[in-house]
């Protein structure tokens, strides 16, 4: 019989007419066989075991310092590390002793990476590090929004 689908196991046997309707195949971490719809008036389906389901309760390597400085360079992780909350440019230059133009040329690789964001407060701009550069250097911030006044507090 053409434009049938079916599935034969020894527990159970299925079939549904298949022509024009398509199957819908649904990868799932529960199911440890395949496993037809419940009843032949449902759409072709089959609910099969995903890949890699082992690894979805594996722990995340934690990251290694002296890799990421490896990696970065030292002044980069350093900046990465420094930037769990948002700070100008002019305040990072006087915590490194260096120029603002510095800190803008160590900040341009990490923020076109997407490790590190900018935005602007005023004539100010703000650099943060990125979620993708917290999991990075394996610091967790809470993102709550920060509000910048005019007198320049964040609340």
């Amino acid at each position: 019989m053409r434009d049938v689908l079916r599935h034969t196991h020894p527990a159970d046997r299925y079939g549904a007419a298949a022509s024009g309707r398509g199957l819908l195949l649904v990868p799932s971490a529960f199911a440890h066989k395949p496993a037809p719809p419940v009843s032949a008036e449902e759409p072709p389906l089959l609910v099969h075991p995903s890949r890699g389901v082992a690894t979805l309760w594996t722990p995340a390597p934690t990251p290694d310092a002296p890799a990421l400085v490896s990696l970065l360079g030292a002044t980069r992780a350093r900046l990465l590390d420094l930037l769990g909350e948002p700070l100008p440019t002019i305040e990072i230059a006087r915590r490194f002793r260096v120029t603002p133009s510095a800190v803008s040329q160590h900040l341009r690789v990490p923020h076109a990476t997407g490790l590190v964001t900018r935005s602007r407060d005023g004539r100010q701009v703000l650099h943060r590090r990125s979620p993708l550069g917290d999991r990075l250097t394996g610091r967790a911030v809470s993102r709550r929004s920060t509000v910048c006044n005019r007198g320049g507090s964040h609340t």
